[in-house]
């Protein structure tokens, strides 16, 4: 039922054309049904001398012409039912496919609303695997086996009907098997659905490592894993294979089991039948109309069986879609969020408190101010907690305790849009789309070639992009590949100024630069952040010189913060990062180390850092 719920929406914009297919399956179900008639009076009234019912009585009398009209009648029998049928393919066919584009994008649009934790959380291949495998299972069955499904299913009802009018002890004869068939259709149907079920989520493990290994390739082959990578792959989709291979084989036992059923009971009414003939009781029109519905039920009774597998897989697949459609892990917003055109981009944490899942402490109570305009660095040992608190400016997590507050407002209060647009971000690692570099530039805003060269201009990276093979016209491989780190981070610099948001954050910006790109970039980051609030991270010092205060995360708290000059007067954590990375030996113990015996005494700098 919550399965049904979930794809009601998208049947409703469709329900006419379904409605349209449903009615076109009926009439194909009636010229079914009424396919072998024309046949029975043939052989009762016209090749012998049975009288016609009183409702053909206006048929011609002679033999010819009355054979003509019956043949006829078979023809357009034939003919109705080829247009019914192609009428209900084609219209089941085109809702289905509708219904499935609408609930591909849900699904995508879904997972795109989600927030980090879950996309941490669920490898990207298994999602892929969801959005494409599993939606392309229900696909099929709605295209394919809707239509044959109704079809066959109003078929098989009405011979019955028409059987148990004509002769119920025939018709009895013919359906003696039903129960037992269907008790075993019903026992092969929950065994092929369960290891369908296995074999989706087999291969949703299998597109999880091919995407994990296809995208860091580098670092496969750089340590020679392609052998392990290779096994370690072919074991998940040997899994998946296993569990297909099984579902084929519970399909190849059902169908022939029907098979057997339906022809068992199409020979107890041959032999009924054929002594009920000798005896006068029946005519040989009357058998053949039993055969012909015999026969016809036992193609529709075949479709169904060899339907199983395709059903199974959808409903296996529909399953997993469902899940994830009834995970809700968005960023929580209030009833009625504040809408925010442009802030100002004054910055302030409060008490902040955030700890992963796990447990694990991230932040314990941080205060920070950062004034409109004004530009704040965070430096600190790895794990510190310096990318974390950039996180919490867009809202990619929030505190477990603690406000983060945007010119005053708290962001949990305002439009989750409307904060992203307020907020440029430059990551570490800047992830750019297979696309030009001016669309890269302007991503996320208006297509405008011109506007993204103007911004480029702005930030002093022009010149770098105009050295691309094709300028701005030069096409980006996936992920940025096509391009170098410093070339990537330049029209990332550039995205940022065309963003021409207040709040700029950067998250070392310059690592693993050579020392003129760095030259380069650290201009640009002067021009990007002119005029807008910006909050660094960087283990590059030397860089922070001219960013207004500095603050020293250690523990998840803020030791220490102040200016360049201040932090090193200081003599404390600050001071000894700037001399190990000048390559200066510390004389000053870390904090927490006990100075040797002989110092403490008489060295009171020496105790105070070390009680620092």
């Amino acid at each position: 039922m919550r399965t049904a719920g979930r794809f009601r929406r998208h049947v409703r914009p469709v329900r006419a054309m379904l409605l349209g297919g449903l009615a076109a399956s009926v009439v194909a179900a009636l010229m079914t049904w009424a396919t072998p008639w024309p046949l029975k009076f043939v052989v009762d009234s016209v090749i012998g001398h049975r009288p016609l019912p009183s409702w053909l009585h206006g048929l011609p009398a002679g033999r010819g012409p009355r054979l003509v009209v019956l043949v006829g009648a078979m023809v357009a029998v034939a003919a109705a039912l080829a247009a019914a049928d192609y009428a209900a393919t084609r219209l089941v066919a085109t809702a289905g496919q509708q219904i499935v584009f609408g609930l591909r994008g849900e699904l995508f649009r879904h997972l795109e609303a989600q927030g980090a934790g879950f996309h941490q959380r669920r490898r990207t291949g298994d999602l892929l695997a969801r959005l494409g495998g599993d939606v392309q299972a229900i696909q099929s069955a709605v295209v394919n086996a809707v239509p044959t499904l109704v079809r066959n299913v109003l078929t098989l009802a009405g011979m019955v009907v028409i059987m148990v009018v004509v002769d119920w002890r025939y018709a009895l004869l013919a359906t003696a098997l039903v129960p037992v068939l269907a008790v075993t259709a019903r026992w092969y149907l929950g065994r092929i659905k369960a290891i369908q079920r296995r074999a989706r989520r087999a291969d949703g493990q299998a597109s999880g490592i091919a995407q994990e290994v296809l995208s860091s390739i580098a670092v496969v082959q750089a340590f020679g894993a392609e052998e392990a990578e290779a096994a370690r792959y072919r074991a998940a989709t040997a899994e998946g294979l296993e569990a297909s291979r099984r579902a084929i084989v519970a399909q190849a036992e059902l169908t022939p089991l029907m098979t057997l059923g339906m022809t068992t009971s199409s020979a107890v009414v041959v032999l009924f039948g054929a002594r009920a003939v000798l005896s006068g009781s029946l005519t040989i029109g009357e058998l053949l109309v039993f055969v012909a519905y015999l026969r016809g039920m036992y193609s529709p009774v075949r479709q169904l069986s060899k339907l199983a597998g395709v059903v199974s897989r959808a409903q296996a697949a529909a399953e997993r879609v469902v899940e994830i459609l009834d995970t809700d892990e968005q960023v929580p917003t209030v009833a009625s969020p504040r809408r925010l055109a442009r802030a100002t981009g004054a910055v302030a944490l409060e008490g902040v408190h955030l700890a992963y899942p796990g447990g694990r402490s991230v932040l314990a109570g941080v205060d920070l101010e950062v004034p409109a305009g004004s530009r704040l660095a965070l430096v600190g040992l790895t794990g510190s907690g310096k990318s974390t608190i950039l996180r919490l400016l867009p809202r990619f997590v929030d505190p477990d305790r603690g406000t983060v507050r945007l010119d005053g407002l708290d962001l949990t209060t305002l439009h989750l849009g409307d904060l992203r647009r307020q907020v440029a971000l430059v990551p570490q690692e800047p992830y750019l789309f297979a696309a030009t570099v001016w669309e890269n530039v302007v991503y996320g805003g208006v297509p405008d070639r011109a506007a993204a060269r103007a911004a480029a201009t702005a930030a002093g990276v022009h010149d770098v992009i105009e050295s691309f093979p094709a300028g701005y016209d030069t096409v980006v491989g996936e992920r940025g590949s096509t391009l170098s780190g410093g070339q990537r981070q330049c029209v990332a610099v550039a995205r940022a100024m065309a963003r021409d948001a207040p709040v700029l954050v950067l998250d070392e910006p310059t690592v693993g630069l050579d020392a003129a790109l760095e030259s380069v970039l650290l201009a640009a980051f002067d021009a990007v952040a002119e005029g807008r609030t910006t909050v660094i991270v960087s283990h590059q010092l030397a860089g922070l010189r001219n960013a207004d205060r500095i603050a020293v995360l250690s523990n998840g708290v803020i030791a220490e913060s102040g200016t360049h000059d201040q932090l090193l007067a200081a003599r404390r954590t600050y001071w000894r990062l700037d001399r190990l990375q000048r390559g200066e030996p510390d004389s000053v113990p870390a904090a927490g180390a006990r100075a040797p015996a002989g110092q403490r005494a008489s060295d009171p700098r020496r105790q105070t850092t070390g009680a620092s």
